[in-house]
């Protein structure tokens, strides 16, 4: 999870959220932002938009931070800060069992589908070199936005987090992977995998000594890495 705040090029914050993934936090994702939010967003234009990020470990820290940091930037609306949020926060991702279902059947309408890919494909956004010029030292200058390989191992912060985020999952992990139910699944779908002749014939292609040597040296390589920077 992921709570992010936009920032003015003068470093004003003007709106906070939390997402699960990347594309989430980009300022050229718009929609169900509210009108105040996209008018500014318009004013300065995304390529200029600063994003602060922060990793949490789960969904509910993530709307603790919001909440946080909401109360802390303050909201126009009621003439406490900067902020364009309509909310106090914490309310994104509790949707009811009600609503997921209507929404799942929505997306299962091929006509709905359709319309929304179509809608997409025909929207077009600017990146010119000046405003992709813009966004590279955005992106640059912002180091959670760096990738994984960028931080993976050179960033004691990230890999504190990320360690403490894979500890903090591995109770949910063994539950769904004990069910006994889901196991009986996954043994089905490898082995109709490794039956399939799409699978054998692409296994023929690396099933070479010398394929089978590269990948115990970036096996050995990896583990070597990973007690590295085990803190046990």
């Amino acid at each position: 999870m992921y709570v992010y705040v936009w920032k003015q090029p003068d470093g004003t914050p003007f709106y906070v959220g939390m997402a699960k993934n990347a594309r989430r936090f980009s300022p050229y994702k718009t929609s169900h932002r509210n009108k105040q939010c996209l008018d500014l967003l318009h004013q300065i234009g995304p390529a200029n938009v600063i994003v602060e990020l922060f990793h949490v470990a789960d969904e509910e820290a993530a709307r603790a931070m919001e909440q946080e940091l909401i109360l802390k930037f303050g909201r126009l609306k009621d003439g406490t800060g900067t902020l364009t949020n309509i909310s106090r926060g914490g309310e994104f991702h509790l949707a009811t069992e009600e609503t997921k279902q209507l929404l799942s059947k929505k997306w299962k309408d091929p006509e709905h589908k359709a319309k929304f890919i179509n809608k997409r494909l025909g929207s077009k956004r600017s990146l010119d070199p000046e405003t992709r010029k813009k966004l590279a030292v955005n992106l640059h200058n912002n180091s959670a936005m760096k990738s994984w390989a960028e931080r993976n191992g050179k960033d004691p912060e990230f890999d504190a987090k990320r360690i403490a985020g894979i500890q903090a999952a591995q109770g949910k992990r063994k539950e769904k992977m004990s069910d006994p139910e889901a196991l009986a699944r996954r043994k089905e779908r490898l082995k109709a995998t490794l039956a399939s002749p799409e699978y054998q014939e692409k296994r023929k292609k690396f099933d070479t000594p010398e394929y089978r040597a590269k990948l115990a040296a970036a096996r050995k390589a990896y583990w070597e890495r990973k007690r590295a920077m085990s803190p046990f």
